[in-house]
């Protein structure tokens, strides 16, 4: 049997007509948390978190194609799916770091508060891989 749900006023799902003397950075915070909202409610999935990881980055990957926006990298829905599995996943980030570099940075210090990349590795990502590979092992979290 599911849980009731409550019903939401309209103005918190369904996008309205702009008001008056709204700015543009108003329309943007709301847009982005009735995007929010809807991945919130998305079903709660039954698969271990290495399957679920697994399916998340890759369509993280297809999703943000060649982006070199970070806002858009990390605001994805994917990615943002990823950072609500929270510390179960950290391991399994690591992992694929060891594989493949990318950016799970973002994601990894959302869900662990740690940030161990030091000033002069910005923007290069294999060195902050190599960072967070190394903190995870320090952690005990690196096979």
């Amino acid at each position: 049997m599911s849980a009731p749900t409550a019903a939401l006023p309209s103005f918190e799902t369904a996008p309205g007509p702009r008001l008056a003397g709204v700015g543009q950075a108003s329309n943007t915070v709301q847009e982005q948390w009735m995007r929010a909202h809807r991945e919130a409610i998305a079903p709660v999935s039954r698969q271990p978190v290495w399957q679920r990881f697994a399916e998340l980055g890759a369509t993280w990957r297809e999703e943000r194609g060649f982006s070199s926006s970070l806002t858009d990298l990390v605001l994805s829905p994917s990615y943002q799916r990823v950072i609500s599995l929270g510390k179960p996943v950290v391991p399994y980030i690591l992992a694929e770091l060891t594989r493949r570099p990318d950016h799970w940075f973002w994601a990894l210090s959302a869900i662990t508060g740690a940030d161990p990349v030091p000033a002069e590795a910005a923007g290069d990502v294999r060195a902050m891989s190599q960072a967070w590979i190394r903190w995870g092992d320090e952690e005990g979290l690196v096979d």
